[in-house]
């Protein structure tokens, strides 16, 4: 079988940290900043600095050793700002009322110093992405238009600061402002804040360099419309967001350490926060570092992870992702030599109605990963539609779209036109509640779809007639020579602007390595039935799960929740409810539903955990399939799949498949190690339905199956059949019985997964409390506090078991102290590891005993 590959390469940015080097300097204490002065005064000092550097032809802005605080600082062209060792910017407080949300998700209010930060702009196309993609000048460091920047120095930008309390607090803030009601107001509705740390915008040959940021926002740096950008050595330990890369060409992010526990590590994008359909293209992305530890602790050089759950709800994220906002797409993406810690894997997403094309994904070294590799096409059609009035409301009412109306924009002239291209439902959800007392959403079987009459025209006779958009004219026109069905109508919920629904073209992942995987989420490569994923090839990746799941935990999607008290660092400890099956995003939906079919012989619900919903309008995370029926790899809707090399392995055994395909087409496996008998299993599947219309009544059904895949002879392939529609959807004439497994229709989950029974150990295993390296002096007595926890035991109290596998001659342990009097100097390393079942922990001490 011969499949072509992308060979093409991403050579990234042009620019060096040379190229900008400049020998004229000063200093912000030269124009009255002070590490005693207000924020206020501050900010006017340094501006001052750089708007005189600016004027004078270009040079370098020095912020000196201290910590000054300050609001936005702006940057121009041709001015540098060096951080000089020990130097810290740090962002002041505003006033805020009681209710922005901190990254724990509590109501909080701040007490300002004197100031704020830039006004948030007009965004014409606000709603088409996340408000913090469409509103930057609320930042710390503000880049407009600007070229020839460098940022630079081991200095360290500090969004946070020590509340009156003690603990840490973040200044530069996790949540966004309101948006506004109209398109042509500024980024708020009352009062706004600083939530990002350095953004561009429209700017050109750009360098950032190896400074640190700590608590940086919504973003800790943001560039939106740069080409030639390079961040290099940069250490970033935020809230939210490391490096976002949005609408960005020629761009190179290296030898970069990016820990962001509640949302992504190093991302590329492409909204339309550039106010322009701009894709992002020829991005290198290597040597670097991304974790999801404990928020501020790997800038306090100690990662911890006592933070099990963070933002929205799932595991630590600090992943590489390319997507979600990818209204535009991208291509030509090199990922090479990144390391991945404490955190979900790598993600490629096209979601939003582009493709993302030529990726190249090499030697990748992964521990303690909630998913290593997630490639997903999807519908969200985040994309713009121009509706059919001129009126400026973020979210009108009556126009193309029933659902996410922020995305249509008024049909005038100082907007780019994006015509509707295609339509897809409006579904009417209504609640359900399971056997266990959780509730969650899906399509009502009474009323599955609203209709949307701007989206037809109905004539004198009441006949229904297509719209198309005139340029011209401007404005939707009615083709009276065509003619739409009652079915038809019903498709048309919700106008789309773009033209096809995402696909992932050429991606190539080789060389990886993952140890401690979560067992939850195995790689997954998911296409959707009319976006699909094309020529995706995997050489030589090795995968370790922790395993310990069985084939009932992917037919039953059971929700298990604990509590679990944790701290940050120095951050106040918090409560935090922890699920051990399932993890909710946003919204619970028909993909957290049993997968079970209704047997009309037995008149009962027997299993059928092939079938998968398909989830295509759901924001993308490996969270969204629930537990999946493989454990190694699961594969649908693929076109030219090549697998090489690929072993996969548990720590405890698992009682699914290593391997699942679904309407794979064409493929070739060689050299595939699993555990000896293992089988993998190829769907056919009978009753699909095109994308986004899933749950229209009576929509044909087709077939889909695995065609043209050489599997090696040492796999047992086993083929499991699917008859019937995927859970959720609405009886019909075409398949008449119920897909909803819900607590009235009877359905129950086994005795052996009732109450708190049955907490996976693979899920959250056991880990230490970290600690630092010791010095103590020959003759002196070392008692060093040894402390292991165990989420599983949570509930119980219990104290979890440790012992000292390797300790110093002379040294005793007591379960919880190391204690020891040292006779000679030396470097010692102590180990310990835990005893409460096979998911073990370890951890290791380094002593240096020193003479007195």
């Amino acid at each position: 079988m011969d499949i072509n590959m992308n060979t093409t390469n991403a050579t990234g940015c042009s620019i060096t940290p040379t190229d900008l080097l400049t020998d004229r300097v000063c200093s912000i204490e030269d124009f009255g900043a002070s590490t005693l002065a207000r924020p206020v005064t501050n900010t006017q000092a340094i501006n001052r600095a750089i708007e005189h550097m600016a004027h004078s032809g270009g040079g370098t802005v020095i912020i000196p050793a201290g910590r000054f605080k300050t609001y936005t600082v702006i940057l121009r062209s041709n001015v540098n700002i060096f951080l000089e060792e020990g130097s810290v910017l740090a962002a002041a407080r505003t006033d805020i009322r009681e209710g922005i949300c901190d990254v724990q998700g509590e109501a909080f209010a701040q007490k300002g110093e004197g100031g704020n930060y830039l006004e948030p702009e007009v965004n014409p196309y606000v709603g088409i992405q996340d408000h913090a993609h469409s509103y930057l000048r609320n930042c710390f460091l503000w880049g407009e238009r600007v070229e020839n920047v460098m940022i630079s120095g081991l200095g360290l930008l500090d969004g946070s600061d020590i509340g009156p309390n003690g603990y840490r607090e973040e200044v530069l803030c996790y949540s966004d402002p309101e948006e506004p009601t109209y398109r042509d107001q500024p980024g708020h509705t009352d009062e706004w804040f600083g939530n990002k740390g350095i953004a561009f915008w429209r700017s050109a040959h750009i360098v950032l360099k190896d400074f640190s940021i700590l608590s940086g926002g919504h973003f800790a740096v943001i560039a939106t419309d740069v080409s030639d950008l390079l961040v290099e050595s940069l250490l970033i330990d935020t809230n939210r967001d490391g490096i976002d890369l949005d609408s960005v060409t020629d761009a190179t992010v290296c030898k970069c350490k990016v820990n962001s526990p509640n949302d992504d590590g190093i991302v590329v994008k492409s909204s339309m926060g550039a106010q322009r359909f701009a894709p992002s293209h020829n991005i290198v992305i290597e040597d670097c570092t991304v974790s999801g530890y404990d928020l501020g602790s790997v800038f306090a050089g100690l990662p911890s992870t006592d933070r099990i759950v963070c933002h929205p709800g799932i595991g630590p994220i600090g992943r590489v992702k390319l997507g979600t906002e990818a209204t535009a797409g991208y291509s030509l993406i090199a990922i090479r030599r990144i390391t991945f810690e404490h955190c979900f894997g790598l993600a490629v997403e096209a979601n939003d109605g582009s493709d993302v094309s030529d990726v190249l994904i090499e030697d990748i070294d992964m521990r303690d990963v909630t998913c290593p590799l997630f490639i997903r096409t999807g519908d969200r059609a985040r994309s713009p539609v121009t509706g059919n009035s001129q009126r400026l409301e973020t979210r009108p009412k009556g126009d193309v779209r029933l659902d996410q109306t922020e995305w249509v924009l008024p049909d005038k002239a100082d907007f780019e036109s994006f015509p509707a291209q295609r339509y897809a439902p409006s579904y009417v959800y209504r609640s359900v509640t399971l056997c266990d007392g959780n509730t969650l959403s899906v399509v009502d079987s009474d009323h599955p779809v609203r209709y949307n009459s701007a989206n037809y025209y109905r004539d004198a006779d009441n006949i229904a007639h297509p719209l198309s958009y005139n340029r011209g004219l401007r404005g939707y026109q009615p083709d009276t020579d065509a003619q739409l069905s009652e079915r038809d109508l019903m498709k048309r919920g919700n106008a789309i602007g773009a033209r096809h629904i995402a696909r992932a073209v050429n991606i190539s992942v080789s060389n990886v390595r993952a140890e401690g995987v979560d067992p939850r989420y195995p790689m997954i490569l998911a296409g959707t039935v009319d976006g699909r994923l094309c020529r995706i090839e995997l050489d030589n990746v090795s995968v370790t799960y922790r395993g310990g799941l069985t084939l009932c935990d992917a037919v039953e999607q059971r929700q298990i929740e604990t509590n679990w008290s944790c701290q940050e660092s120095d951050f106040a400890s918090f409560l935090q409810p922890v699920h051990w099956l399932v993890e909710p995003q946003h919204l619970l939906n028909e993909n957290f539903l049993p997968r079970v079919r209704w047997d009309t012989e037995t008149e009962s619900w027997v299993d059928d955990p092939f079938n998968v919903p398909e989830g295509t309008t759901d924001y993308p995370e490996p969270v969204e399939f629930g537990i999946l029926p493989a454990y190694g790899l699961y594969a649908r809707h693929v076109d030219d799949l090549v697998i090489n090399n690929l072993t996969i392995s548990t720590v405890d055994p698992d009682g699914r498949p290593a391997l699942v395909f679904d309407d794979v087409y064409r493929g070739a496996l060689t050299d595939i190690n699993v555990p000896q008998g293992e089988e993998v299993v190829c769907v056919n599947h009978t009753r699909k339905r095109h994308t986004d219309f899933e749950f229209v009544p009576d929509e044909p059904y087709f077939s889909t199956q695995v065609k043209e895949v050489k599997f090696p002879d040492n796999l047992v392939v086993h083929t499991e059949v699917v008859n019937a529609p995927q859970p959720g959807t609405p009886p019909d004439s075409l398949y008449p019985y119920s897909c909803t497994a819900d607590a009235k229709s009877g359905y129950q989950y086994s005795q052996a997964r009732e109450g708190r029974l049955h907490l996976p150990a693979g899920v959250f295993p056991p880990y230490f409390r970290p600690l630092s390296a010791c010095t103590v002096h020959v003759g002196d007595n070392l008692s060093l506090a040894v402390e292991a926890r165990d989420p599983a035991q949570a509930d119980q109290g219990a104290q979890v078991v440790v012992q000292a596998v390797d300790m110093p001659q002379g040294a005793s342990f007591d379960g919880c102290h190391l204690l020891w009097r040292p006779q000679e100097e030396g470097r010692y390393t102590c180990s310990f590891h835990t005893v409460t079942h096979r998911q073990e922990a370890i951890c290791l001490v380094n002593i240096n005993v020193e003479k007195k």
